[in-house]
């Protein structure tokens, strides 16, 4: 089951002549984002399991803090965060407690959006850059964080990262791969909606074979 989703962002890369790397600068590269849908695919590596968990399915964001979170596999389920407020639901949309392992997401979904979307540098992370399109998020001494850090890796004129990967204070770590990115499509198609899918239908369904 998917845990925590990811830090993700349309910031990352090379400053101005003469400065040091910097998401915002990344950022300023590529015109302002508004709303975001991609697919993923995850794989979570738990310490007291031997096996690699997967899950895959389908997420929506929308500024300033709308997120969509529709879980394919491997069970349908939908997070929805509005700022700090993460709701729960079931393939027919009747709402559920919060899993422990969602406590993470519940936490940072702000930061996510926020991170997303550009709209403003990660507050309580250091930045070190391994090379022009990969950098490592570390969470600031006194800073509350289930993560010890976070990895996102671009392409090289990609505004969103392909890969997301974050470690866990457990020692767990989650890789999230994004594919079929859509930027800045009509918000009223794609901002998450409550109770719907980021297209504003129900909850998408596993899709079956071909005919």
């Amino acid at each position: 089951m998917i845990v925590a989703m990811w830090l993700v962002l349309a910031a990352g890369g090379l400053a101005a002549a003469g400065g040091a790397p910097s998401l915002a600068s990344r950022a300023a590269r590529f015109p302002p984002l508004r709303t975001a849908t991609a697919e993923f695919d995850q794989e979570r590596e738990v310490s007291l399991v031997d096996e690699v968990l997967r899950a895959k399915g389908r997420l929506a964001l929308a500024a300033p803090a709308s997120f969509r979170l529709d879980l394919i596999a491997p069970q349908p389920l939908t997070l929805i965060a509005e700022d700090k407020t993460l709701t729960v639901q079931d393939a027919e949309g009747k709402t559920l407690p919060l899993p422990p392992e969602f406590a993470g997401l519940a936490t940072f979904a702000r930061t996510l959006t926020d991170l997303l979307l550009g709209s403003r540098s990660p507050e309580g992370f250091d930045q070190t850059w391994r090379d022009a399109d990969t950098v490592v998020l570390v969470p600031q001494p006194g800073t509350t964080s289930p993560f010890t850090e976070i990895t996102l890796r671009f392409a090289p004129k990609g505004q969103l990262p392909d890969e997301i990967e974050m470690r866990e204070r457990g020692g767990d770590r989650t890789t999230i791969r994004l594919h079929d990115v859509a930027l800045n499509v009509s918000a009223a198609r794609n901002a998450p909606v409550a109770g719907g899918s980021p297209l504003g239908g129900k909850t998408p369904a596993p899709k079956g074979p071909d005919r």
